[in-house]
């Protein structure tokens, strides 16, 4: 999904839903650049939900009790 505007304190997707930053940012940033913190964000919860999908891991993570 697109940045399309940021402030400080929240930032506006292509689809028109408008999100808070917390904390607010420290200094002002394009949407391009914001745009390249977001993306990497969005590839970490990613991983995280591939993670708990995978369930030959599940034991090692301790995401379950030992049988």
């Amino acid at each position: 999904m697109r940045i399309i505007s940021v402030t400080r304190s929240e930032f506006e997707l292509e689809d028109g839903k408008i999100f808070p930053i917390e904390p607010p940012l420290d200094s002002d940033m394009s949407p391009e650049e914001f745009q390249e913190h977001y993306d990497y964000a969005i590839s970490i919860v990613g991983s995280c939900e591939r993670v708990r999908r995978d369930d030959t891991h599940i034991k090692d993570m301790g995401q379950v009790g030992e049988d």
